[in-house]
C-alpha cells in the first residue's frame, strides 16, 4: 500500500496526466521516451544510494585514521632522546652525508675516504621484522609454558625447576638451588633490575669502492651498540652498477668468501679496525637503531595521513 506522502506527491501529477489525455492522445514515440527517462532516473537513484553507503564507510575510516594520527603524534613527541642522539651524531661526524627520502624505507650514508667512496645502507624494514619476531617469540613462550604444565602434571617435584635428574618413577629430582623461586634468586635480581630495553639487531651493508679496483661489500649486524661482521664479498671491477645497485644486488655466480668467524682471529681484528677507521664504528652502530626508530615513526605518520587524504 502506498504511503500518504507518496499519494499526496503523485496526486497532482495524475490529475494533470488525465487532463492532457482528454485533449491529446500521446504517441507511442512519446511513451517510449518517458519510459527511458524513468529507467535512467531509477538507475541514478540506485547509484546515488550506493555512493552514500560508500561515503559512510569512508568517513568512519577517516575518523579512525585521525584518531591514530593523534596518538602517533604524541608518540613522536616522546622520541626526543633518539632525535638528540641522531643530531649529536650528525654534528660530530660531518663527513657523513645522509640520504633519507620521505616515503621510502631505505637510508644511505655516504662519505669519501682518500680515494674510496663508502656507502652504508640500512632499512626500517628491520623494525617491522623485529616486531614480527617478538610476536612469534611470545607464541613460542606460551607453547613452552603449556609443555611445562604437562610435565608438571606428570608428577614433577616443583614448578619451573631447571636442574633435574630422572627417577625411575618418571618424576624429576630438583637441585637445591632450584627450590628457590626464580624471581628470588640473587643472580637474576640484578638482571631484572634494569629497565633499559635492548636494541633490536639491524642488518647493515657497507660498500667500499675504489677506481678501477672494484669494491668490498661487508655484511654487518648492528646489535647492542656494536657491529658484527658476517661476511665480506669482493666485487670485481667488471661488475657494473652504481652504489645502490651493488648494495641491493647479490651476484650469485661470485664467490662470497667464508663465514667471517672462520677467518683467522688476527685477520678478523684487522678487518674490524679497517672499518672503524672509515667511520663504521661503535658510535654508528649505536645510532642506527635510533635512526630506524625515528624514521619508522615518521613514515608511519606519513602513511596514515596519505591514506586519510585518499579516503576523505
Amino acid at each position: 500500500m502506498l504511503s500518504l506522502r507518496t499519494l499526496a506527491r503523485s496526486a497532482p501529477r495524475t490529475a494533470a496526466r488525465f487532463a492532457s489525455t482528454s485533449i491529446v492522445k500521446p504517441s507511442p514515440f512519446t511513451s517510449t521516451i518517458r519510459s527511458q527517462i524513468s529507467q535512467q532516473i531509477s538507475r541514478s537513484a540506485l547509484f546515488s544510494t550506493s555512493r552514500a553507503r560508500f561515503d559512510e564507510h569512508s568517513q568512519q575510516l577517516a575518523v579512525k585514521l585521525e584518531s591514530e594520527i593523534s596518538i602517533e603524534n604524541d608518540e613522536s613527541a616522546a622520541q626526543a632522546g633518539s632525535d638528540q642522539n641522531i643530531e649529536q651524531f650528525k654534528a660530530e661526524n660531518p663527513f657523513w652525508s645522509i640520504e633519507d627520502v620521505a616515503g621510502e624505507q631505505d637510508v644511505f650514508l655516504t662519505r669519501k675516504y682518500e680515494d674510496e667512496q663508502i656507502t652504508v645502507h640500512f632499512s626500517i624494514a628491520d623494525f617491522n621484522s623485529e616486531m614480527e619476531d617478538d610476536s612469534y617469540g611470545e607464541d613460542d613462550m606460551a607453547m613452552g609454558d603449556e609443555e611445562d604444565m604437562e610435565m608438571q602434571s606428570g608428577g614433577a617435584n616443583t614448578k619451573g625447576s631447571i636442574n633435574k635428574g630422572g627417577k625411575a618413577d618418571g618424576n624429576f629430582r630438583v637441585a637445591p638451588e632450584d627450590s628457590v623461586a626464580p624471581a628470588d634468586r640473587e643472580e637474576l635480581a640484578d638482571e631484572d633490575s634494569g629497565d633499559v630495553p635492548q636494541q633490536f639487531p639491524v642488518a647493515v651493508t657497507v660498500l667500499i669502492q675504489r677506481p678501477n679496483k672494484g669494491a668490498l661489500k661487508f655484511y654487518l649486524t648492528s646489535s647492542d651498540g656494536d657491529f658484527m661482521i658476517n661476511q665480506l664479498v669482493q666485487l670485481p671491477k667488471d661488475v657494473k652498477g652504481d652504489a645502490k645497485a651493488l648494495i641491493r644486488e647479490n651476484p650469485e655466480h661470485l664467490y662470497a668468501g667464508p663465514p667471517f668467524q672462520q677467518l683467522d682471529e688476527e685477520l678478523q681484528s684487522i678487518l674490524e679496525s679497517y672499518l672503524n677507521a672509515r667511520g663504521v664504528s661503535e658510535y654508528l652502530a649505536q645510532v642506527v637503531p635510533d635512526y630506524i626508530d625515528v624514521k619508522e615513526q615518521k613514515e608511519y605518520l606519513g602513511w596514515l595521513n596519505r591514506v586519510k587524504e585518499f579516503v576523505e
